[in-house]
């Protein structure tokens, strides 16, 4: 004899199952959004520390940009003004592949869109020095092409 299903607890199962994926997912989503302006407040501020140490009482930084390119998931950008003559930049930090592991690099983009290399956050002491001996590598190089074609100024 064939096996009655009784639709009414498969679908009441059915119900119980997507509720709980979906209450897992809002907690995920609400973790995400409250933990995201701490993050971005601990990004700018490691920004700032890097640019004082490097060049003490230059930068100020502004407002977050978002970069609308694939490189934006993995890179930040932010506008700034230097104090001493007053024009505005863009500072982009974004993950460099080093001999100590991937690092964040430090790029100072002017208003003709030339970037230049300002350091490496995070990093003091021994490995700091090692990493500042080898300003010129490729990679730093490759990076600072691509962000020089990214950010150039439009003509017109």
């Amino acid at each position: 004899m064939k096996q009655q299903i009784s639709y009414k607890n498969f679908f009441i199962n059915y119900a119980i199952f997507t509720l709980i994926v979906a209450a897992v997912f809002g907690i995920l989503i609400y973790i995400v959004k409250v933990s995201q302006k701490s993050w971005d407040q601990n990004l700018k501020s490691t920004v700032e520390r890097t640019l004082t140490e490097t060049e003490p009482d230059t930068w100020e930084l502004g407002k977050f940009i978002k970069i609308n390119n694939p490189v934006g998931s993995g890179s930040a950008c932010y506008d700034a003004r230097n104090k001493r003559n007053g024009e505005t930049y863009k500072i982009v930090i974004i993950r460099l592949q080093t001999f100590y592991g991937p690092q964040a690099g430090i790029f100072i983009i002017d208003k003709d869109g030339k970037a230049a290399f300002k350091g490496y956050s995070s990093l003091h002491g021994r490995c700091a020095f090692q990493l500042k001996k080898s300003y010129t590598g490729r990679r730093v190089e490759y990076w600072k092409y691509r962000l020089e074609d990214m950010f150039k100024p439009a003509r017109g």
